[in-house]
């Protein structure tokens, strides 16, 4: 999990993701400077639980950075990325599993989830639909379908995962997406095994889920479709690059 002043919707999350792991299992936190009392909560619930491993940053590193210093301390044989925001089934670790499990040739695994708002409420009823996700490298450039906080991996993939590239003109789960495609194989299941939460901090940010004014969508296409080109472009120009 990464970390960066997520006091509003922290405990959700934790609270789900212990809930989900077995006594094996480890929740790895990298914490990005944080200002907030993000990490008074983390603390609150190492208390409760030796499960919970927190990494702090001295200074503010960046979404991705971050996630790599995640990344690199995990133990375990199946990374599960996971953001600060959402709310976990209790069976998604299981259910994952089982899907590596029964099919060994995959190097990634993403769920499904409904999207909600920030009070939980539901804004569409799937995100794979929304995204219109599948496995592919040149349909995930032409429209990315990964969720960070709905992909799995094995442990295998991070050779190519990390480092970072520096110049990466992504987040981290699309570069994950992107190298799972390119040396080992996607799985998209249909299983709806968490929420993902939209609100105004995201770091994603809104996604085009907001109401656009008609007039105002109108005058902005062009402008949205240049720069979509631009962006794919530059990905196809990155990705061939490593």
């Amino acid at each position: 999990m990464t970390t960066c002043n997520s006091e509003r919707f922290l405990s959700d999350q934790i609270e789900s993701i212990l809930a989900a792991m077995e006594d094996s299992d480890e929740l790895v936190i990298s914490d990005d400077a944080s200002s907030d009392s993000t990490i008074e909560i983390i603390r609150k619930y190492m208390e409760q639980d030796s499960r919970i491993r927190l990494l702090q940053n001295d200074k503010n590193l960046g979404f991705n950075k971050n996630a790599e210093r995640a990344y690199v301390n995990c133990r375990g044989s199946f990374i599960f990325h996971s953001d600060d925001d959402n709310v976990w089934d209790h069976n998604k670790i299981k259910t994952v599993l089982e899907a590596f499990s029964a099919h060994p040739e995959i190097g990634l695994v993403m769920h499904d989830a409904a999207i909600v708002n920030q009070d939980l409420k539901e804004i569409a009823p799937s995100f794979q639909a929304w995204r219109k996700s599948k496995p592919g490298l040149l349909h995930n450039i032409i429209r990315l379908g990964y969720g960070g906080s709905l992909l799995a991996f094995r442990r295998e993939l991070l050779e190519y995962v990390l480092p970072f590239p520096d110049d990466m003109p992504f987040f981290a789960d699309a570069w994950i997406g992107f190298m799972a495609d390119k040396h080992s194989k996607s799985l998209f299941i249909p299983d709806k095994l968490s929420v993902w939460r939209r609100h105004g901090s995201n770091a994603s940010g809104d996604n085009g889920l907001s109401q656009t004014k008609p007039v105002q969508a109108k005058n902005q296409k062009g402008k949205r479709l240049i720069q979509a080109m631009n962006e794919r472009r530059a990905i196809w120009r990155f990705l061939k690059k490593h």
